[in-house]
Formats: structure tokens, C-alpha cells, sequence
């Protein structure tokens, strides 16, 4: 499948994500899950079929497109500019500032480098290491690493350029928190904190960044080269310029001629004459104490097509082709990414789960949609959505973990009602677990059974929302995503005051963002915060 993503796609998708986010503590989940199953089946449906056949990515994908014709269409975003809209202009600019950069200084170096003042040729050794070799150098060790990599099958996450990168972004992060946090206020610092996580929730998009820097770099190198080769043609073209050559290790002539032939092998086949012969090199080779008396101007003019191939095959094809190859690569990585980890999937609930309206009650009947994991175990060979996600395999348990002080307040036939709008009729089982502010010494039995045999489905946390999160939760969490490894979708359900009549309740959407926010700093991609009750 031809890939539909780029990068631009992507910060579109997270923005949108971010305003539902919104959009949800404002008026609840079912003001999404109305908008999307109408955008689905007034849009997608008829044009793509059914759910269970399209691909999640291409399904998304679609739906992007939808939401960003809606959102610069409603009524106060006229002249808006979406955020991918700018990284497609800012990417454009910065890849002409490199090219252009590149070209100045290629020619400022060429330039200062062939001022030629009549009394001694310019040396070509000098300008085949400076403008050729340097060059070679720095490509043959990308090469290096790049072919390392590949042949040791090493990801990109585990390379040392990778892992320097994302720790010097973080510690960047991390000190402006730190600079900032005096001046912010306690809702501010959470915020900061919160986008903090999220950059670590999405660090499988880092990689992203990646490519585009390294487009850039031979963006550069490109301009570098043609700037070289403008300014040797224009000082060849404009003014009377020499070339020769020297050497205090007493190398003949022809030896330096096999050299040239060597280096000129590439293009002699189709021009012999755009380097120089034996009697040439023989006419131009520089002796300290006999002077340029014995030079002749055939020999010293016939260097200039040499050193300009040189620079065309050895400096520029190269730097071509790893452009080429940093596109593909960007490509592959948007194709490798895994739409199960990037916070879609209850998007994709919302969209494809039937929604049954009584008397104003919305219940959103999820248990026909299939839940995909990554597969973890394919990273090694780009694929697209469909075959990089493996279904959770039938008749898979859900954990409710209930903490012990609201345990025999929770009927499980009743909880499993509240429940049926996510996971459907799916086989649900309750354990009595310690709150917040209680130390947890282990994980339940059962729980450690079930991710070891891959009979999990995933795990809700039922927690009291009107509680502000404590270290201990955040704790429980890491030890629970430990046990049930990567990608096992894990839920924390908010209830707000018990009442009178029954302990489930909705969540004031203040405490909401509150759970939201503090869970996000930890920075796990297959954990989320939703209220219980829907409002």
C-alpha cells in the first residue's frame, strides 16, 4: 500500500488530538463519539467499506483529511493555519536556506582559495584534499555507520547519534522546566510537565526528526559542492588561472599520473580528455628551487576539468545520493509507525462502534471493533498497518483493579454495564487492590498469569477522581506496565463523590484534566485517563 503519511500529517493528527482533548473535559466523551461516528458513516463508510476491512492507517487517515476541511470551515478559524500547514512552509525554507548557505560557502572557500597572483601555480594536492578528500572522509563514515547499522539490524533508537540527540533534548526540556518552574503557577507547572510526558508518550515519532536533519546536512554539502564548482568554472572562464603540482616525497610523474587515471576512472570512459596526460602532469609538476620558468601553459591550464569531475563525482554524486537515501528512509520509518501506539485507537472505537440513542442516553456498543496491539516483533522490515498489528487473541481477559477501600461498594454486574460502552461483552474479572497512599508490595496473581499466557486484553485502574494522583499511584502504574509489558492498553477509570445513591458518578472535569495531566508525565503511550460515567 502506497504510504498516505508525512510528517505534517502527523502534527495535524496530535494537534486535533489535543483539541478533542479539549473538547472532551468540556463537554464529555459523547460530543466525540457523535462527531466521529457521523464522520464515519457519512464520509468513510460509503467510500471505504466496512470497518474490520479498511486499514487503521488509511481509516485515520481519512479522517484527518475530514476533521481539517471541518475545523477551516467552522465559524472563527477563517485564515487559520494548521500547524502542519507551517512545518511544510518552515521544512521548505530551511531546506533553501541550507542549499543556499551551502552554495555561499562553497564558493567563499573556492573563491579565497583560487586568488591566483601570477607568480606560483595553485596547487592541486591542496585543492583535492580541501574540496575531495575532507569530503570522501566525512561520506565513507556516514556510509560506515549507516551499513553497520543495517547489517546488524541495530534500530535507530539504539544508535549512539539517536540516544545522544534524545538525551540532549530531554536535558534541554528539563532545564527550562526547572528555570520556569519558580514563575509558573501550580496548574502551569503541571501543563509543562504534562507536554513533557507527552514528548516521551510519542517517542516512537522521534526518530521522524531524525531524517529531515539529515536531509538538510546533505541539502548543505549539495550547495557546498556546486558553490565549489560555480566559482573554479567562473575563475577559469573569467581570469587567467594555473594549476600545479608538488611533493616532498619525491613521487615521479608517473606515479602521480596512474593516481589521476585512478580518480578519473569514473568518467574517462566517456571524456578522456577532462584529465591531464602523462606529459601534462609531467609540463605542471612544481619544483621548489628551478621556479615556473620550465611550466608550460598547456600542462598548468589542463588541470581545471580534472578537479572540477573530481569534485562533481567524489563531492556532489555522493551527497545526491544520501538525499535520495534520507527520503527513503524517512518513508520507511512513516511506514514502520504503529497506529495501535500512536493514542488512535479510541478514535477508531468512536468511529466504528455502533451507537444506540434512548431517550437522550447514549451507549456506544464497542465490543465488535477489534483491539490491536503492535507487533514488537516485526521492526526489523517496514510494513504497513494491517500486517504490523496483531488482534488480541478471543475470549482475552480484562482486569478491573478496584481499590480495597471501595471494593464492596463496586458490584461487578454493575460495573460491567458502566463498562460495556469500551470493551463490549467482553469477559471482565475484578481484584481487590491497595489505593493510593498504600505501599504495594506485588502484583496480583491472576494479572502476572494472564500478560505471561497472552490472555490479557488490558487493565482498568478504578480510581476516585476527587483524589488528587499520588507518587504511590504512579508507582502501582510502572510496576503494573512491567508485568504486562509494552503493549497492553493501560486505563485509569475516574469516579467522581460517591452520593447518596451510588458510588458511580461523574468526574468534575477539573479533577479530570488534573489525572490527565499527571498521568501523561509519565511519558506511556498505552496509558490513558477516562471518566467512568459519561456524562
Amino acid at each position: 500500500m502506497k504510504n498516505l503519511w508525512n510528517i505534517a500529517d502527523l502534527i495535524d493528527l496530535h494537534y486535533f488530538f489535543q483539541l478533542d482533548e479539549e473538547l472532551r473535559l468540556k463537554e464529555g466523551e459523547g460530543a466525540l463519539a457523535k462527531r466521529d461516528r457521523i464522520i464515519y458513516l457519512a464520509k468513510i463508510g460509503p467510500q471505504l467499506g466496512k470497518a474490520d476491512d479498511i486499514p487503521p492507517r488509511l481509516l485515520v487517515r481519512k479522517w484527518l483529511a475530514i476533521r481539517r476541511l471541518q475545523f477551516l470551515q467552522e465559524k472563527g478559524h477563517e485564515g487559520l493555519v494548521l500547524p502542519g500547514t507551517v512545518w511544510r512552509e518552515l521544512t521548505a525554507i530551511c531546506r533553501g536556506l541550507f542549499l543556499f548557505a551551502g552554495l555561499l560557502v562553497g564558493i567563499g572557500l573556492a573563491g579565497s582559495f583560487l586568488l591566483y597572483s601570477g607568480t606560483a601555480p595553485l596547487n592541486v594536492s591542496s585543492y583535492l584534499g580541501g574540496f575531495v578528500l575532507l569530503q570522501l572522509l566525512f561520506v565513507g563514515l556516514q556510509a560506515f555507520f549507516f551499513l553497520y547499522r543495517m547489517l546488524r539490524r541495530i534500530p535507530m533508537e539504539s544508535t549512539g547519534l539517536y540516544v545522544l540527540i534524545g538525551r540532549l533534548l530531554m536535558k534541554g526540556m528539563e532545564r527550562v522546566r526547572r528555570g520556569l518552574q519558580r514563575k509558573l503557577s501550580g496548574r502551569q507547572r503541571l501543563d509543562l510537565a504534562a507536554l513533557i510526558g507527552g514528548v516521551q508518550q510519542h517517542k516512537e515519532l522521534a526518530v521522524l526528526l531524525i531524517w529531515p536533519a539529515f536531509i538538510l546536512v546533505q541539502l548543505g554539502g549539495i550547495g557546498f559542492n556546486l558553490g565549489v564548482i560555480g566559482a573554479t568554472l567562473a575563475r577559469v572562464i573569467f581570469s587567467d588561472i594555473a594549476f600545479g603540482w608538488q611533493s616532498s616525497l619525491q613521487l615521479s610523474a608517473g606515479a602521480v599520473a596512474r593516481l589521476v587515471q585512478w580518480i578519473a576512472l569514473p568518467w574517462s570512459w566517456a571524456m578522456p580528455q577532462a584529465y591531464p596526460s602523462l606529459e601534462q602532469i609531467q609540463g605542471s609538476q612544481m619544483v621548489l628551487k628551478e621556479g615556473i620558468a620550465h611550466l608550460t601553459t598547456g600542462a598548468l591550464v589542463s588541470w581545471w576539468p580534472f578537479l572540477c569531475f573530481a569534485v562533481a563525482v567524489y563531492g556532489l554524486l555522493p551527497r545526491l545520493a544520501l538525499l535520495v537515501l534520507g527520503l527513503v528512509q524517512q518513508q520507511r520509518a512513516l511506514e514502520r509507525l504503529h497506529f495501535a501506539t500512536l493514542g488512535v485507537r479510541p478514535l477508531l472505537q468512536r468511529m466504528t462502534a455502533p451507537r444506540v440513542d434512548t431517550n437522550a442516553v447514549t451507549t456506544i456498543v464497542q465490543g465488535a471493533f477489534p483491539v490491536y496491539r503492535p507487533d514488537r516483533g516485526a521492526d526489523s522490515a517496514p510494513a504497513t498497518a494491517p500486517e504490523r498489528m496483531t488482534p488480541v487473541p478471543e475470549g482475552a481477559l480484562w482486569f478491573v483493579l478496584i481499590p480495597d477501600e471501595i471494593y464492596d461498594e463496586c458490584p461487578l454486574s454493575v460495573l460491567s454495564s458502566l463498562l460495556l460502552p469500551r470493551i463490549g461483552f467482553a469477559r471482565i474479572e475484578g481484584i481487590r487492590s491497595g489505593g493510593p497512599g498504600v505501599a504495594l508490595t506485588e502484583i496480583p496473581v491472576p494479572l502476572t498469569q494472564a500478560a505471561g499466557a497472552a490472555g490479557l486484553a488490558g487493565v482498568l485502574l478504578l480510581q476516585e477522581a476527587w483524589q488528587p494522583p499520588l507518587r504511590e499511584t504512579e508507582s502501582f502504574v510502572r510496576q503494573l506496565r512491567q508485568v504486562v509489558g509494552e503493549t497492553i492498553p493501560l486505563t485509569i477509570l475516574l469516579i467522581g463523590k460517591p452520593s447518596a445513591e451510588s458510588i458511580f458518578t461523574p468526574v468534575d472535569h477539573g479533577q479530570l484534566q488534573i489525572w490527565s495531566q499527571k498521568m501523561r508525565t509519565m511519558g506511556d503511550p498505552g496509558l490513558e485517563v477516562q471518566p467512568l460515567v459519561q456524562q
